[in-house]
């Protein structure tokens, strides 16, 4: 039997299953106003758990590396998922060249803004937490070819 995709069969155990590569917590005093998503990220002793399997059966990970596959900023951690709409998001004109989408914030965010790189559809993210002083960023991203891979930069400022 073949099966789908690994990003797909990541997707399907989102709900049960996400990790936060790179979570910055606590006050972002001196965060860097820039992120560029690695192009992939690979799990580092990967392990997940479901209830009700027969005796013998196991959830096997794949050490393969996983793609980007998108971005979000949020309003507090990540985990919380209380994602931002852009106030703004230019795809890439004719599907050539980048898009660009812009987040403008304006009051508190106690829980701190955060910036997130996708992999596997969200399954797996890389999240740095950006300056409480930052008022706008923008993400740039563009699809290279052979293979296709994604490729995303934030700037904050």
């Amino acid at each position: 039997m073949r099966h789908p995709p690994l990003p797909r069969r990541l997707a399907a155990r989102r709900a049960a299953f996400v990790l936060a590569a790179a979570v910055l917590s606590g006050p972002a005093l001196a965060a860097p106003k820039a992120l560029e998503c690695p192009a992939t990220v690979r799990l580092a002793s990967p392990r997940a758990e479901a209830t009700g399997l027969p005796v013998g059966t196991e959830v096997v990970l794949s050490q393969s590396p996983l793609r980007l596959t998108g971005h979000n900023v949020f309003d507090g951690p990540p985990a919380q998922g209380a994602a931002l709409m852009p106030q703004s998001d230019k795809p890439a004109k004719g599907g050539k060249g980048p898009s660009t989408a812009v987040w403008a914030f304006e009051g508190d965010y106690p829980q701190g803004k955060f910036l997130a790189c996708d992999y596997a559809e969200g399954a797996v993210r890389v999240v740095q937490r950006v300056d409480d002083a930052v008022k706008r960023c923008t993400s740039t991203s563009s699809t290279s070819t052979n293979p296709a891979t994604l490729q995303t930069r934030f700037a904050c400022e």
